[in-house]
């Protein structure tokens, strides 16, 4: 993950938008899939496999760095490099591993940097002089017989010098060949593993005015001859997106379009990070820009995952379960759960989400200027995720027809409290507050305001929102 506050964000007005892109989260990427929703996961569970069982994660991103398995040579294959513990834990709980395939072996690095594009990469993917793709072929050769099924290629190869820690020094080209050895040599040895390009973090090349690293990787794929009979080299893309609420949409929406742009609209979108460090956590605080807050965060987690499911991503996983090896005032504080063990809210927040978000058959976003309605329509019941897109104060107003006198309304972590309903004409009505969003350190909204989570029987019913502002529509 880069250093994501050095990264100049763009505001995003959100425009009042139809129902429109509905998800069914129901639907398994493939057969395999089909018993366990595999829709929720986070990154390194490993280091606390228990507190990853009550939070309902059913997949781990776990990283393969390939300079652990064969630090002096290519004859070297320690698989110490992941403790068994980690694989054995994962077993028996079900969860899925992901692997992250990163990081040059010093000894095939032409500058002995763990970023740079290695020796043989031009040769042939099964040529032995490519390093790279033997060390694939041995790592995917031994971990497929071990169930794993699911690679990631690098992480972050848009960040360039400047914008954050540089994982991988190559240019787009050099990630191409990259990714077409490790597709070819995967889909060799395990026909049906799933390979995706690395979590792209989209903003370098924005605030770069670049064109995003999605678009220049395919027109650099669409030059291949061979490229149609190999699935254009990757069956997925992982997205990264931290902090600003706002941008979690127009994000996702962007690489399905570049994905359709180039007829590959068929591949599946991870968002395989996401979090807003909590750097005003009392008992992890530490100074940078995005001064969040702990309650912040646990409305960050709620309202992107919200906001990815409605945008129509196959999986995501939150960055991340636990705060290893952390410092004082040195390590930047990311993890649901705190280096002492303690749990943040936002742990309770992502265990909310995967309680109260999995299975909906639908998953429909609406917005005007002022507020976001997230529907989540299930077979007998909808769940209505709403929030304040402002620093103004508003109120969602929703039919409440044959829900009896009161609802239950939640908050962003799962606190609860009892609305009395409120005649409207005919009708009752359950008038769901909209706090608004407090402006931190940044010119523009980062978190959005205070989540409120209410279930409701049957179909999705009629919202309005009421402003601060003394006016009133309907918002679905």
């Amino acid at each position: 993950m880069s250093s994501h506050w050095q990264v100049l964000l763009l505001l995003i007005c959100l425009c009042v938008i139809a129902p429109v892109y509905a998800q069914d989260t129901t639907a398994p990427a493939n057969a395999a899939a089909a018993e366990i929703d595999r829709t929720f996961g986070v990154v390194e569970a490993y280091y606390r496999p228990e507190d990853a069982v009550t939070l309902g994660a059913s997949w781990d991103r776990m990283i393969f760095a390939w300079y652990e398995f064969q630090p002096n040579g290519p004859d070297e294959f320690i698989t110490a490099a992941i403790p068994q513990e980690y694989l054995d834990a994962a077993a028996i709980a079900n969860r899925q591993i992901v692997g992250l395939i990163k990081g040059t072996a010093i000894w095939a690095s032409p500058s002995g940097s763990p970023g740079a594009v290695p020796d043989g990469i031009d040769l042939p993917y099964d040529d032995p002089g490519n390093f790279y793709g033997v060390f694939v072929r041995r790592l995917v050769t031994h971990y497929s017989q071990l169930g794993i099924h699911h690679w990631i290629i690098m992480n972050e190869p848009d960040v360039r010098h400047g914008e954050g820690v540089v994982e991988f020094q190559g240019e787009v080209e050099d990630y191409a060949k990259m990714l077409r050895v490790a597709y070819l040599t995967i889909h060799e040895v395990d026909p049906d593993a799933m390979v995706l390009i690395g979590g792209l973090a989209w903003w370098p090349d924005r605030n770069g005015e670049r064109e995003p690293y999605l678009r220049r990787l395919l027109q650099t794929i669409a030059l291949d001859p061979d490229r149609e009979e190999n699935n254009w080299y990757f069956d997925g893309v992982c997205i990264h997106i931290y902090y600003t609420t706002s941008s979690v949409w127009p994000i996702i929406r962007a690489n399905h379009t570049l994905l359709l742009q180039a007829g590959q609209g068929r591949k599946e979108i991870w968002l395989s990070e996401f979090n807003a460090s909590p750097h005003l956590d009392p008992l992890a605080e530490f100074e940078a820009p995005f001064a969040i807050n702990l309650e912040q965060q646990a409305n960050y987690i709620v309202q992107a995952s919200a906001t990815a499911l409605a945008a129509d991503v196959d999986r995501l996983a939150v960055y991340r379960l636990y705060d290893n090896h952390f410092t004082l005032g040195v390590s930047e504080p990311w993890g649901l759960v705190r280096g002492n063990g303690s749990r943040r809210p936002a742990f309770r927040a992502y265990q909310q989400v995967i309680e109260r978000f999995a299975g909906a058959n639908t998953v429909e976003r609406f917005t005007n200027d002022e507020a976001t309605l997230i529907t989540f329509r299930f077979t007998d019941h909808t769940v209505y995720v709403m929030w304040a897109d402002t620093t103004f104060a508003g109120q969602f107003v929703i039919n409440a027809v044959g829900m009896g006198d009161s609802v239950w309304v939640s908050n962003a972590i799962g606190e609860r409290w009892l609305l009395p309903l409120t005649p409207q004409g005919s009708a009752p009505v359950a008038n769901i507050e909209a706090r608004p969003a407090h402006m931190i350190d940044m010119p523009w909204m980062v978190v959005s305001g205070p989540v409120r989570i209410v279930d409701m029987d049957g179909p999705p019913r009629a919202v309005w929102y009421r402003s601060e502002q003394g006016w009133m529509e309907q918002i679905n």
